[in-house]
């Protein structure tokens, strides 16, 4: 929180549904949850879980535990227990802090583990207020961690990622400069808690003194209703996944001259089909569309593009240039500079990457690598593909692997694969993604073998997926097959799969 914050206590800070929160009053309230932290034995960089849907009362315990100088990691509240269950081991020994929508789920979690994996339980209100200690809140170091947010792994086991501080306050200044954001600003918060862009929208906003207003889970529901909130709020600042935005194209629920307040639009996480970015400047001429870039590795945002003008309909956005500090190669095979306008492996370094995934050297060796080989530069490999054409902009041409987006979530289909291969009465499966024409970006697509004698239905298998993943990462078209395709060397051919089902269509 910046100290312009806390010279204006009475401006509102946070709006969640008919609920405001002050500067002042989300500057007490975290510091209350700090201090008890602390009086219960949290030391700095102790890891602490938070089991909380996006509410006034996660983002208090967000920025209360930050001020205990102790690691969040926000939890999908979506995800099933098992899942959340290899997260909590992955952060252990941690305490868990729960918002009352969230007991029930983190219960089952409890009983699943079964171990110390989690060292204590607090739920947010009744332990807050029945711990309260007047020891401040020590101080974290910037090069401390500050969160730890998981991504789908493609062993079947999540990712967790850590940010320092200095890396987010790094991105966080740099953004709320660059967009011009204010006291006077009022900005979307739209992701849930444990994606990346979260953090951008929370942190941007209370480091400027701006409003910071959550989008509820139900305006998601329809495309007029997310237009409703944007006038209602009357935003100034609105980020969203491309997704939403073509959703709301389709159904034509933006008017010419529509959100008069509005003075930005921010897309992340996915490909923004041209035709329907052509709808939304088209009808919005006042408001200035920007597309970033950034796996959550180098600290929500690499790169930044703003569009200067209405794109034809066939002309692909780039994802731009590098955001101050950072830096963006395409190189070849051997880790070396490939020429301008040649695709090849798209990296990046500078400031804001990861210390690497948390606990998990080897993932990490494979990923944050030096490059060119003996250059001393540490990079990450992000698997997508790009050019740098001759005015040194990046252009995205696709992923190199088995990872996808499909609705602003990064999914990484051998993880799908691997939680499908555990289920009995199969012979075998594969999973495939292939692109739509709609606002999913991809469809995610499974092909099984039911064993002999055996009879497993689609309703049946993606009932047992949902037990062990989260809903945006469950199968939309399923086919039974007599074998899978192979390629010559005996193993599935995933392009023969995605031309199958591109043919069922």
């Amino acid at each position: 929180m910046s100290k312009e914050d806390l010279h204006h206590p009475d401006a509102t800070a946070l709006v969640d549904g008919s609920a405001r929160l002050s500067y002042g009053e989300l500057d007490r309230r975290s510091d209350e949850l700090a201090r008890a932290l602390v009086a219960r034995g949290v030391r700095p960089g102790d890891r602490v879980a938070l089991l909380a849907p996006k509410s006034a009362e996660a983002i208090v315990a967000l920025v209360g535990t930050l001020k205990a100088a102790a690691v969040c990691a926000p939890l999908d509240v979506t995800s099933p227990a098992p899942r959340l269950v290899r997260m909590l081991r992955t952060l252990a020994p941690c305490r868990l802090v729960i918002h009352p929508e969230s007991g029930g789920l983190a219960a089952r979690c409890l009983d699943e583990l079964g171990d110390a994996s989690v060292s204590e339980v607090i739920r947010l209100g009744e332990d807050i207020a029945a711990a309260r200690a007047e020891r401040p809140a020590p101080g974290a170091a910037p090069d401390d961690l500050a969160v730890i947010l998981f991504t789908s792994g493609s062993t079947g086991e999540p990712k967790g990622v850590p940010l320092t501080h200095e890396a987010v306050l790094h991105f966080v200044s740099w953004s709320t400069a660059h967009f011009g954001v204010g006291s006077d600003d009022r900005v979307s918060c739209h992701s849930p808690l444990h994606f990346d862009a979260a953090l951008w929208d929370i942190f941007r906003a209370f480091h400027a003194g701006a409003e910071l207003h959550l989008v509820p889970a139900r305006a998601n529901l329809l495309p007029r209703s997310l237009a409703e909130f944007i006038r209602d709020a009357r935003l100034t600042q609105w980020d969203s996944v491309p997704s939403v935005l073509v959703g709301m194209a389709s159904r034509d629920v933006v008017a010419h001259g529509d959100f008069p307040e509005l003075r930005r639009l921010i897309w992340y996480g996915e490909v923004f089909p041209t035709k329907a970015l052509r709808y939304w400047m088209e009808r919005l001429p006042h408001v200035t569309f920007t597309n970033t870039y950034g796996p959550t590795e180098t600290t929500i945002t690499a790169s930044q593009y703003t569009v200067p003008r209405v794109p034809d309909d066939d002309a692909p956005i780039p994802i731009g240039e590098a955001v101050p500090g950072k830096r963006l190669s395409v190189l070849d095979a051997d880790r070396r500079p490939v020429a301008p306008g040649v695709i090849g492996d798209l990296y990046i370094g500078g400031v804001g990457l990861s210390p690497g995934y948390f606990r998990d050297p080897d993932k990490t060796a494979s990923a944050f690598v030096e490059a060119p080989p003996g250059s001393g530069e540490r990079l990450y490999r992000t698997g997508d593909l790009a050019r740098i054409d001759e005015a040194g902009i990046v252009h995205f041409h696709g992923r190199a692997d088995r990872q996808i987006k499909s609705r602003g979530c990064r999914i990484e289909l051998d993880e799908i694969a691997v939680a499908l291969g555990r289920i009995a009465g199969l012979a075998e499966s594969a999973v495939v993604a292939v692109p739509v024409d709609g606002f999913e970006g991809a469809r995610i697509c499974a092909a099984y073998v039911p064993m002999p004698g055996a009879t497993r239905s689609p309703a049946e298998l993606r009932a047992e997926l949902s037990s062990c993943l989260p809903p945006y990462m469950l199968p939309a078209r399923w086919l039974a097959l007599d074998g899978l395709p192979k390629n010559p060397n005996g193993k599935i051919d995933h392009r023969a799969l995605e031309r199958r089902f591109l043919e069922e269509r």
